[in-house]
């Protein structure tokens, strides 16, 4: 049995959804206390998750930054 490292707590196995400024990524693998609630994610899925919200902060970004062009 896997435990926290915050808490003791045991931990299991689950799929969760993420919501990165509404994106959603649904059904993400990952390991969470079931007492605290800390989520811990392997290599391959916290750089998936990073990879997206870069993406999602820059195309919030480029839509912030626009300026309307005369026709």
């Amino acid at each position: 049995m896997k435990t926290c490292y915050s808490c003791k707590g045991r931990v299991v196995k689950k799929k969760i959804n993420i919501e990165i400024n509404g994106v959603v990524i649904q059904n993400v693998e990952t390991e969470v206390c079931e007492r605290c609630g800390e989520e811990y994610f392997d290599t391959p899925t916290a750089t998936f998750i990073q990879n997206v919200a870069r993406f999602v902060e820059k195309e919030r970004v480029g839509v912030k930054t626009a300026k309307p062009v005369a026709v």
